[in-house]
């Protein structure tokens, strides 16, 4: 038997009988993947094929699992199917959460924290990228308030405005004296 299921939007055809196969109830006859997308895991969920929904650590990672009958599937990636693995709990109980689920099985039988950093894919760019996006952050953010100052500074009633000739004089006096301290043989400063 064939359950209605508000199915998300996939590419193609293909994709869309592969998740109608996935829920019905003959779908170990059929074949079907023991891992599912994000989006056909949604599905799935949201439309209460799942008994349970949890999070399993295996090695170092973990794993976000569905329970149907006595079928088990995971998350995959979301291009292709190989299974999705968390290095941080939490984020994988924060996946099932966006989902509505609010009952979450968790299982560390198998985890081993000696392993966590182990495995999955490392980018070690991605703490220098951080930190160079906050500095620039902090940059602009300084550099927009000296602008602020000082458009409020020239804004003021009491202001003190120097002319343009008297401006060239002091630069032109300033320079001078720097020529004359390099001739000297002593640094400018």
């Amino acid at each position: 038997m064939l359950r209605m299921v508000p199915l998300p939007r996939l590419a193609d055809e293909d994709q869309r009988l592969d998740v109608i196969r996935c829920l019905s109830d003959h779908s170990l006859m059929l074949g079907c993947p023991a891992t599912l997308s994000l989006d056909q895991f949604r599905a799935a969920w949201q439309s209460g094929e799942f008994n349970r929904v949890g999070v399993t650590g295996s090695g170092g990672l973990f794993f976000v699992t569905g329970q149907r009958g006595g079928d088990k599937v995971t998350l995959a990636t979301t291009r292709g199917k190989a299974v999705r693995g968390f290095r941080d709990a939490g984020k994988a109980i924060a996946v099932l959460h966006g989902m509505g689920a609010r009952h979450i099985d968790v299982d560390k039988s198998n985890w081993t924290p000696d392993q966590v950093g182990s495995e999955g894919k490392r980018r070690p760019d991605t703490a220098l990228r951080q930190q160079r996006a906050h500095a620039a952050a902090a940059h602009d953010s300084w550099f927009r308030a000296e602008v602020l100052r000082s458009l409020e500074e020239a804004d003021a009633s009491d202001a003190n405005w120097i002319a343009h000739d008297d401006v060239k004089h002091a630069g032109t006096a300033r320079r001078a004296v720097w020529v004359n301290r390099v001739e000297a043989g002593r640094k400018p400063g």
